[in-house]
């Protein structure tokens, strides 16, 4: 699909969010690619993150933490161990000693992309007219970093992608934080499985729609027909993470997910008849 055709489509399904942070009713599953699409290159690399776009994905997914000297630096875990030639905390490594590592890929092989800041994130979203849902993460001892939700803003901001980004957490003062520095831009609360049961849903939804919380992002495993019915009850778009499998992917698209979230994003795309 052309960029300026999804772009296009994309903004006019959650255009309002931009403006209230409320969900729309939207013609069809948009697809985000959960870390680029972890399965397929090094996950939060701006190799996925360029593929991603050309792939055709609505909307890539990605993690951010502070670095010592305060960058917002994409990265999915506090820690660098896993996905890095580094080890220990990001919060302890300056954004210039971040950029000597080198990614690993799924298997663990080195890599040469490093790890990127989140203006090099934005810059390949606002150039190929994508979306971004971009999730704040918490430092290695659970704990907020101070102002990254100012810092996420401002970044943002400079590069006119606020009204194209979704801010997510599953830490709920960061969430409200964001609602509260700025209204305008949609936010997405994250819930596993494990923490939100059937029972649950419509109270938790219900704290959403007061706050003015546009999407609820739940692990996959606990998203059905009714809990997209729930949610779109309460004005609320429901994305699914993180789903790999074609069963599953369909499952979530013909349940009406607003936003499925893969590390596969070829398998959805094609499920989705793009």
């Amino acid at each position: 699909m052309n960029g300026w055709i999804v772009m296009g489509w994309t903004l006019g399904v959650l255009a309002a969010a931009t403006v209230q942070g409320r969900a729309q009713p939207a013609p069809g599953t948009l697809l985000a690619a959960h870390r680029g699409g972890a399965l397929l290159w090094p996950e939060n690399s701006l190799l996925a993150f360029r593929n991603a776009t050309a792939l055709g994905a609505d909307l890539i997914e990605f993690d951010v933490h502070l670095s010592k000297d305060g960058e917002v630096v994409v990265i999915h875990d506090p820690t660098l161990d896993r996905t890095t030639t580094g080890s220990g905390p990001v919060s302890e490594r300056t954004a210039a000693e971040l950029k000597t590592l080198r990614l690993r890929d799924r298997t663990g092989a080195v890599t040469e992309e490093t790890v990127p800041t989140l203006d090099e994130v934005v810059a390949i979203a606002a150039a190929a007219r994508r979306r971004m849902l971009l999730e704040v993460k918490v430092d290695a001892s659970r704990a907020r970093y101070p102002g990254i939700e100012e810092k996420v803003l401002a970044i943002l901001d400079r590069h006119r992608m606020a009204a194209s980004t979704v801010v997510m957490a599953f830490d709920e003062a960061t969430w409200r934080r964001v609602r509260e520095l700025r209204p305008d831009v949609a936010t997405c609360a994250l819930y596993a499985a494990s923490g939100l049961a059937a029972s649950t849903l419509a109270a938790q939804l219900e704290t959403l729609r007061a706050a003015g919380v546009g999407f609820i992002g739940i692990e996959h495993t606990a998203v059905d027909a009714a809990a997209v019915a729930q949610a779109r009850a309460a004005g609320i778009g429901i994305g699914a993470w993180t789903v790999n499998d074609a069963g599953g992917m369909k499952r979530l698209i013909d349940a009406g997910v607003a936003l499925l979230i893969t590390d596969q994003p070829d398998v959805a795309k094609t499920l989705l008849g793009r």
